[in-house]
């Protein structure tokens, strides 16, 4: 079975996350469908994946959708051989979940009160957010579910959403996302009537009518391509929702579209207005993706929409420098996040600067998924969770949120003076106790407490390595330089006390651990209440470690082969 470029790289991209988390591939492949397509974040989409225990009745990953304003519900299939349709069954245990979705609490009566607490915690954030269940597949496309999924759709007595995703479908969705940054090479878009122009600092722009019938043409033409930059996953139309009221204002009334409607924004490298023979107008645009309006565009196709149908369309030929950032603002799940705008502070500068001859790349604006992991790439948001592990002030907060230490915690984080070994120290300690947490977890994942090795619990490695350094080492010396830091011996060195705290924290975990004191493994790793009770075990474990038990990084440094 010869199996296409896109899928492989799908697969490799699956397969990675299924390492990381501990799980298997189908059910990394509901945390990768979150993280591609709804901006999920890593570690977060890994452990709802990766809830402990079986007995899920449908449900292979649930999480809030603040860009549409619903509840996404999903169950997963990714099959031993992608060659073949997706299996009925499959829609069938989506169906099946309802009644779990609808009250939660019948989970916790099927052996499954961690489901039940997160859905009941959704439900309870966002009261007036509807709910849309779905199957994504790697399977071949299934005329039959496709047929079942329309039943359910037009059953008026349902108060769910339904949706199915495909293989060819995520295909498409996938190489759109590997093609974002380069979008349409070149097509034309025609106005309807006239238009008006402007120029800033932006660039130039052009703003005017565009008939459902030039949108329906592009989507034709260029399929999902379309939406490089607003790749959010059209998941249908869930009664009273607002794809549904779209198509039914073109449908019903599309001489009112135009007002009714907020428009779509193409985001050009070039544009050049030209007039045709007849005296209509259009745009020659060169490497162009719709940045905002993906559900408008979708819904006007499904639709069918006549040419009465009317959008108001911002055309911009951005210049370069600030081209990314149009694009983040026009789409929502893609605003910019705290600790890009924190990155360009001057400490940030300097630590980049710093880091700069070792040659690594510290805190450069990548963002998403997709970006290739690269010991020699520090993600700001990432080393900055694992600074604030090493403290008992700002773990939970690492883990629960981590958003929150670029406001008030980053001062102290990132205080005044702070080198850039400190901050490399933090790196370097996380990325071993990621790895570490996984080769532990692999050798224990049918023990009955395997939960408390989530993702996060990676973060309370690194704050037991840096108890185990501050009684062993001074990493304050001038001794322990970027250079020396990045040699082998040193890397050795530190693995060691990684591992080390790897051992001390699941032990120290095991012994504290109550289901009934802290509920689901994953509230448990993010309770202030079982810090508190892991402290005093650990400073006990780490005082009777033995005095030259591990090295010292000093003296490792000192020696180290720059």
């Amino acid at each position: 079975m010869e199996i296409k470029k896109e899928l492989k790289e799908i697969l490799a991209s699956i397969d990675e996350l299924a390492t990381r988390g501990g799980i298997s591939r189908s059910r990394a492949f509901a945390a990768w469908f979150g993280i591609n397509f709804f901006h999920l974040d890593e570690d977060e989409a890994l452990e709802a994946a990766a809830a402990d225990g079986g007995n899920d009745q449908g449900i292979d990953i649930a999480f809030v959708d603040p860009n549409a304003e619903e509840i996404v519900v999903i169950q997963a299939h990714c099959p031993e051989r992608i060659d073949k349709k997706t299996p009925k069954a499959k829609w069938d245990a989506v169906t099946s979940s309802v009644p779990f979705i609808r009250d939660p609490a019948r989970l916790v009566a099927a052996g499954r009160p961690d489901l039940a607490e997160s859905l009941i915690a959704m439900r309870a954030d966002h009261p007036d957010y509807p709910v849309t269940a779905g199957l994504i597949s790697l399977g071949l496309g299934s005329q039959e579910i496709a047929n079942s999924v329309e039943a359910h759709e037009s059953a008026k007595s349902d108060d769910l959403g339904y949706f199915y995703i495909g293989q060819e479908d995520i295909i498409s969705r996938w190489h759109a996302l590997l093609t974002s940054e380069r979008g349409i090479a070149e097509d034309k878009l025609h106005f309807d009537g006239g238009y008006v122009e402007a120029s800033g600092d932006y660039g130039r722009a052009w703003i005017g009518s565009v008939s459902a019938k030039e949108l329906q043409r592009l989507h034709k033409a260029h399929s999902d391509e379309l939406f490089a930059g607003n790749i959010r996953l059209f998941l249908g139309t869930r009664k009273g929702g607002i794809n549904e009221q779209i198509i039914k204002t073109a449908k019903e009334s599309p001489g009112t579209f135009w007002a009714l409607n907020n428009g779509v924004t193409i985001v050009a490298d070039t544009a050049e207005p030209k007039e045709t023979s007849s005296g209509s107008y259009y745009l020659k645009l060169n490497r162009f993706s719709i940045v905002n309006g993906c559900q408008t565009t979708s819904s006007l196709v499904q639709a069918k929409a006549s040419e009465r149908a009317k959008v108001l369309v911002r055309v911009i030929a951005a210049k370069a420098s600030i081209r990314t950032d149009i694009v983040r603002y026009n789409n929502s799940q893609n605003a910019v996040k705290i600790w890009s705008v924190r990155s360009a502070d001057e400490i940030q500068q300097t630590l980049r600067a710093d880091f700069k001859t070792v040659g690594i790349d510290y805190a450069p604006k990548l963002e998403g998924s997709r970006r290739k992991k690269d010991k020699d790439i520090i993600e700001l948001d990432k080393v900055s969770q694992y600074l604030a592990s090493s403290t008992t002030e700002f773990l939970i907060q690492a883990i629960a949120n981590k958003s929150e230490l670029f406001d008030q915690p980053y001062q102290k984080l990132y205080h005044k003076g702070i080198k850039a070994p400190e901050v490399y120290l933090a790196w370097l300690v996380g990325s071993m106790a990621d790895t570490e947490r996984q080769a532990l977890l692999q050798t224990i994942e049918k023990d009955e407490s395997s939960g408390l090795l989530s993702v996060t619990s990676s973060y309370w490695i690194v704050y037991c390595c840096y108890k185990l350094i501050a009684k062993y080492t001074n990493m304050k010396s001038p001794q322990v330089t970027l250079v020396k830091m990045s040699s082998t011996e040193f890397s050795n060195a530190l693995r060691k006390y990684v591992s080390k705290a790897t051992d001390l924290f699941y032990d120290a975990a095991v012994d504290t651990y109550d289901r009934d004191d802290y509920g689901s493994f994953k509230s448990t790793l993010r309770s202030s209440k079982f810090l508190q009770k892991m402290e005093g075990k650990l400073n006990a474990r780490v005082a009777r470690t033995a005095e030259k038990a591990l090295p010292d990084l000093v003296a490792v440094a000192k020696s180290a082969k720059a």
